[in-house]
């Protein structure tokens, strides 16, 4: 067992390092599409992730849910290549191509490998300029999609989630939508509706993180002849600025069932803040890592949860520390109190040396497991320019959460965290659990 874990350490303290010396270049093309690479010849694989920042935010009102019924058409033929055609094509050269929507961005993603990848780029060059679209495939698609979207609407946490983005953004706000869409608006979507939508695809808005066995002069041709025929600009509508409520609102959503969940939520920062890192160490402590102060208070010490949990979720023009907690109905009440009152301590008094310890030496360790594969880090390098974050940034975090100390983390607590503000919303039947339990 010790020498298990030995090899673990060895192996860890090995992508520490790989990742500390990675080399990562800019590559501008010759009309100018710049890409984030970073080369490794030890390996056959190339890896591709590129998103334009147009997302489910800037679909119409009436057909919320283009974006992402865009994204699944994509990869339903292109060029000459019917929906079969183009699936046993990406099968014989053992590649894979992807497409996803946030509310903020178009993401695609590339996996190939060096003998194959002339063929790859070729597929995705016309997967983006020649989607067929067809009514046949989209019919299919529709469906499927709208199945989906009946079995999601009726989920509980989608239920949550969709109250508590309203309850932050207000229901009018494009913030306050989902993703997929609703069942209402996804009907109206034609055809013509994506080929229109692919139109809002531009260069200026354009982020690309490559990795793999691959030279900055073969990329440079690869993005000029996938991308170059893009428009080099759009004019998009612009998303309305938000502004996080100021007082404290829960919102209960009554579902007959024995269990509740419960959403909350306050703002946080932008990953470029310079007290983010800050922000980091005091989530994994509070309710991200699997040994923090939610888990143990709320379901380790008194068993009120199934689970507890915090995430920061970030968005071009705002942040949220979101969590989640799910009890039975006699329990949820009890929950959520005890999370507000967390919310009050780590405020006022802080981490201890022992939590901000583990949640140090957890962030740096997690890290390392990013970098096992060429679209782990191509991944990363599309999501810190998503970010505006210095080409610099991920040979230099390790120092700088290393230099970070525990009274500057407690100062900023004080300053940071709003109890008096949380959004909350419950779906369930939190009275109901109450008066049986009594």
């Amino acid at each position: 067992m010790r020498l298990f874990f030995s090899l673990i350490i060895i192996l860890l303290s090995s992508f520490s390092l790989a990742h500390a010396q990675l080399r990562i270049q800019e590559v501008v093309s010759t009309y100018g599409i710049k890409a984030w690479l970073v080369e490794d010849n030890t390996t056959p694989v190339i890896a591709m992730n590129f998103s334009f920042e147009v997302g489910a935010a800037q679909d119409p009102q009436d057909k919320m849910g283009l974006a992402a019924l865009t994204s699944q058409m994509l990869t339903q033929g292109a060029g000459k290549l019917n929906s079969h055609d183009f699936a046993q094509k990406l099968q014989e050269i053992a590649s894979f191509i992807s497409f996803d929507v946030t509310l903020s961005h178009f993401q695609g993603s590339l996996k190939t490998t060096q003998a194959n990848a002339k063929e790859a780029f070729q597929l995705l060059k016309i997967t983006l300029t020649e989607p067929l679209f067809s009514s046949h495939e989209f019919t299919k698609v529709m469906n499927a999609h709208m199945t989906d979207l009946a079995n999601s609407e009726k989920q509980p946490s989608t239920i949550a989630l969709y109250q508590l983005r309203k309850q932050i953004f207000g229901a009018a706000h494009p913030y306050s939508r989902l993703a997929e869409g609703s069942l209402k608006t996804i009907k109206k979507i034609k055809p013509d509706d994506l080929k229109n939508f692919m139109k809002n695809l531009s260069r200026n808005t354009l982020k690309i993180g490559v990795c793999g066995n691959i030279t900055a002069q073969e990329l440079k041709q690869i993005l000029d002849e996938i991308f170059s025929s893009f428009l080099k600009e759009t004019n998009l509508p612009q998303v309305p600025p938000v502004q996080f409520p100021q007082q404290e609102k829960m919102t209960t959503i009554k579902l007959a069932q024995p269990q509740s969940i419960g959403l909350f939520a306050q703002q946080a920062l932008p990953f470029k803040d310079p007290n983010y890192l800050k922000l980091s160490l005091i989530n994994e402590a509070l309710g991200h890592g699997s040994v923090s102060r939610l888990m143990n208070e709320v379901r380790e010490k008194r068993g009120y949860a199934y689970h507890v949990g915090t995430n920061i979720n970030q968005e071009p023009l705002i942040s949220l520390l979101i969590g989640s907690v799910g009890s039975h109905n006699t329990r949820i009440m009890k929950s959520l109190s005890l999370i507000k009152e967390e919310w009050k301590r780590i405020r006022d008094s802080g981490l201890t040396k022992e939590e901000f310890k583990d949640a140090k030496s957890h962030i740096l360790g997690a890290y390392t497991l990013n970098f096992m594969s060429s679209p782990q880090i191509a991944g990363l390098l599309l999501l810190y320019q998503e970010f505006e974050a210095p080409i610099t940034y991920m040979q230099n975090r390790e120092q700088l959460l290393n230099a970070i100390m525990l009274e500057e983390v407690n100062q900023f607590a004080k300053d940071f965290f709003t109890p008096e503000k949380l959004q909350i919303v419950i779906v369930g039947n939190p009275e109901e659990g109450e008066i049986h339990a009594q």
